[in-house]
């Protein structure tokens, strides 16, 4: 998901080691920052599969089964086990995961026991950490998400692609502050406002 700071040829070496399978598998640089491997069993793959989701160098990893996708930005799906906190106990039901599930992605699972669902994303559009729930009856609250195993993320957008120094929201901000566009702001656009004496 970040080319930038994963290193391609570590990638290719790696993984296959990491699955205990590096004399069954062969990895590929496709350019672009995509790659694939090479799998000589249809049982490797599935054992594969089921250790999602991946990340390598501390940034997640978009990993599927091939497909003859035109679409630029294939491969992005990333399953995730979500944890949901904050849904009132007597809406507690598996129509209530799914409905948080499906503003987020694909659900492929629930699990009330604990609490979460499993979903797969479009890795390029933001994370979600919290969102409003309106339940029958208009009762509405905010119910928070925690990502199993999520590595590396923009604390300033949510985007899996880069980190906050490189984020294009934070350009976009200290551009306008460096151009003097908050001047008429009392708080500097932090939300504090700060009083100078001469």
């Amino acid at each position: 998901m970040n080319p930038q700071m994963q290193d391609m040829k570590a990638l290719l070496y790696m993984l296959p080691r990491i699955w205990k399978m590096e004399d069954r598998i062969a990895g590929a640089d496709l350019g672009m920052g995509k790659f694939q491997f090479h799998f000589q069993k249809e049982e490797d793959i599935q054992e594969v599969m089921k250790m999602e989701p991946f990340h390598f160098d501390y940034w997640m990893l978009s990993l599927v089964r091939w497909s003859p996708v035109v679409d630029h930005q294939y491969p992005s799906a990333i399953k995730f086990w979500v944890r949901i906190m904050g849904v009132l106990l007597h809406f507690w039901a598996v129509v209530t995961f799914e409905i948080i599930g499906k503003a987020l992605g694909s659900v492929e699972a629930v699990n009330l026991d604990e609490g979460k669902i499993q979903v797969i994303i479009d890795g390029f559009k933001p994370l979600i950490f919290e969102t409003t729930v309106e339940f029958d009856g208009g009762v509405e609250t905010m119910v928070y998400l925690r990502y199993e195993r999520l590595f590396g993320f923009c604390k300033i957008c949510q985007s899996l692609c880069h980190d906050h120094q490189r984020c294009p929201t934070r350009s976009e901000s200290e551009e306008r502050r460096r151009r003097g566009e908050f001047n008429d702001d009392p708080t500097n656009g932090y939300g504090t406002a700060l009083w100078e004496h001469g």
